[in-house]
């Protein structure tokens, strides 16, 4: 009896929808693509519940006849190619054919399309892979796709999507990955009935200041170059506006969104040493490179491409970056074509020049005690022509050299004691930043930082919980304006960010802050709040750990000031530590306590 038997179309549809259809966002991308290859110069998508009820997206393309509205929904039915070698010289998003009958294979899909020069459009409805519907309808030119109840019949993969909150994230982020690389398009985006992103077309600079806010507009500078191999031009984010996580990083290639951790690195490389540690600067780089020379159909979602001359392509951007941020002064240079003669203070500029003199002292002994002695006979022979005499300094010279005054000798030492750390009793403090503790083991040191923060966020994440955690109003409210993103994550968690602390009024684009928390110094607050703000916006977190991760990005931030210079509080800090259940690590991870051995201390000797 045979084993190998073909499988069912719906259910090999299933299976190829698993690979391109991944989650809401994967279908507001292929759609997008696809109203961008068909022409169209106005693109709306509309969402329903992060899109679990409906993703609707509507374009003014070329639209289809009624026959390809049909034929697109078949597995591997494309318009893109038609011979093998058409993969070599792809200028299209999409080509495989595989994502409209991905779709429609997990979802209801009712599509609209209609053709300029045709009075009448072709509507079609599919369930599954079948379709229940076909007729002529009245619409407007272009292509209208609605897709409704994702994954109605894959119970367990609609299990597995995560809460409206992520899933819109990652639904936005394609959004703007689309409409970045097509600034010459007209993109809205609406999300239960209100409208977030309304994208006028325009140049890339007006894009991406749209999309991040006016205050960006002075926070880039352009990058452009071209060779033989590459052209390369977007924008790069001054070093001083670093982020603190990679939310604003965008590689494009032929129009096109990818992910390349080794071009990634190059970036990284030419701003090292501009911005600081953990902080990642801003870029929105688009390449163009020959398709030929480029393989983009090893990932079934496209963004994971293969260059044929990528090690040429890393040393182009590298240099091309570092030569962008030098043309705006954002990095030293050095000016061959200026003059090499020094730039004379004006105040300075009357005043004669005088020649330096140099003036030798001929009775000074650096081997002697008196240096201001009379007596020749105590000088080195080796001095006693005015400090250029032939004579080499004997034994004895180097022996007074060398000698060290018994009398100072503990003096000095105690005072170097003093510098590195005093006796506080029990403990001893490392220049208030580090608690030396006996134990039985050997040495414990104890990072009083990190030791803060793990108290801070038990003490803080105990109060969050009951209720809102203890805050101030200040006399003048803090003004920040925030981007587009951010005033959705403030009216999103404007009620989190109240229990933690943060109220405020919102008016148009900028943020009047007129509470904070008691925990934070005041240098803290600006950072404290747009740290939590980036974290809500990059940041995929599910519903149950929110509330741990914005208490741990408050309790640190609250004990970055952190330091102890009395032995009291010193003791009192040990004691709050070890009565928690968890004292050895802070809550990113990173160890509070180290133990240095007996045996180690011994093997230093």
């Amino acid at each position: 009896m045979s084993i190998i038997h073909l499988l069912p179309d719906h259910i090999a549809n299933q299976i190829a929808a698993g690979e391109v259809v991944q989650r809401p966002a994967s279908v507001v991308k292929e759609l997008m693509e696809n109203a961008v290859d068909a022409g169209a110069q106005n693109i709306k998508v509309i969402i329903k519940d992060a899109g679990r009820t409906s993703i609707q997206i509507i374009d003014d393309g070329k639209g289809m006849l009624p026959t390809d509205a049909i034929k697109c929904f078949e597995r591997h039915a494309t318009s893109k190619i038609t011979v093998a070698d058409d993969l070599f010289s792809l200028k299209t998003k999409g080509f495989r054919g595989e994502a409209l009958a991905s779709i429609s294979a997990v979802a209801h899909v009712v599509l609209k399309t209609r053709q300029e020069e045709v009075e009448l459009g072709f509507s079609v409805e599919i369930e599954g892979s079948k379709i229940s519907k076909q007729e002529e309808t009245v619409c407007a030119k272009g292509t209208s796709f609605e897709i409704r109840n994702l994954f109605y019949n894959i119970p367990a993969r609609r299990n597995f999507l995560k809460s409206d909150y992520v899933e819109f994230g990652h639904l936005q982020e394609e959004f703007i990955r689309v409409a970045l690389a097509h600034p010459e398009c007209k993109f809205i985006l609406i999300h239960n009935d209100q409208e977030l992103l309304h994208l006028n077309s325009g140049v890339l600079r007006k894009r991406i200041v749209d999309i991040l806010g006016k205050s960006s507009n002075e926070h880039i500078v352009p990058i452009e170059e071209a060779t033989d191999i590459i052209k390369i031009e977007g924008y790069v984010g001054k070093p001083e506006f670093a982020r603190k996580s990679r939310g604003e990083q965008y590689l494009f290639v032929n129009n096109r969104f990818f992910k390349d951790a080794y071009f990634n690195h190059a970036v990284t490389k030419a701003f090292e040493g501009l911005v600081p540690e953990k902080s990642f600067p801003s870029y929105f780089i688009f390449l163009t490179v020959d398709p030929s020379k480029i393989d983009v159909n090893i990932h079934p979602t496209k963004t994971e491409i293969k260059f044929e001359e990528d090690r040429f392509i890393y040393s182009i951007l590298l240099s091309s970056i570092k030569k962008a941020l030098g043309k705006y002064n954002i990095m030293p240079t050095l000016d061959f074509e200026i003059e090499t003669s020094f730039d004379i203070p004006s105040s300075f500029r009357k005043n004669p020049l005088v020649e330096p003199q140099i003036i030798v002292n001929p009775n000074y002994n650096p081997f002697h005690k008196q240096a201001n002695t009379s007596s020749k006979s105590d000088y080195s022979k080796g001095i006693q022509g005015q400090g250029f005499g032939t004579d080499q300094p004997d034994d004895k010279d180097w022996e007074n050299f060398y000698a060290i005054n018994k009398e100072d000798a503990p003096a000095r030492q105690g005072q170097i004691e003093l510098d590195e750390s005093f006796d506080t009793g029990n403990n001893f403090l490392i220049r208030g930043k580090y608690i030396l503790s006996n134990c039985k083991s050997g040495v414990m040191v104890i990072d009083i930082k990190r030791a803060t923060e793990r108290i801070r966020y038990e003490q803080l994440l105990l109060a969050f919980v009951k209720e809102p955690i203890q805050h101030q109003a200040l006399l003048f409210p803090i003004e920040k304006e925030l981007s587009k993103d951010e005033i959705r994550i403030w009216t999103e968690h404007e009620s989190l960010l109240g229990q933690l602390g943060f109220t405020g009024i919102l008016k148009e684009n900028t943020l009047h802050l007129g509470s904070t928390p008691n925990a934070l110094h005041e240098s803290q607050i600006e950072t404290c709040f747009s740290a939590l703000i980036n974290l809500l916006v990059h940041s995929a977190i599910d519903k149950g750990d929110l509330a741990h991760q914005v208490v741990a990005v408050l309790a640190y931030n609250s004990a970055r000031t952190a330091t102890i210079q009395v032995p009291e509080q010193a003791s009192r800090l040990i004691e709050e530590l070890f009565s928690l259940p968890e004292h050895a690590f802070c809550p990113s991870g990173k160890p509070i306590i180290k133990t240095i051995t007996l045996e180690e201390i011994a093997a230093k000797f």
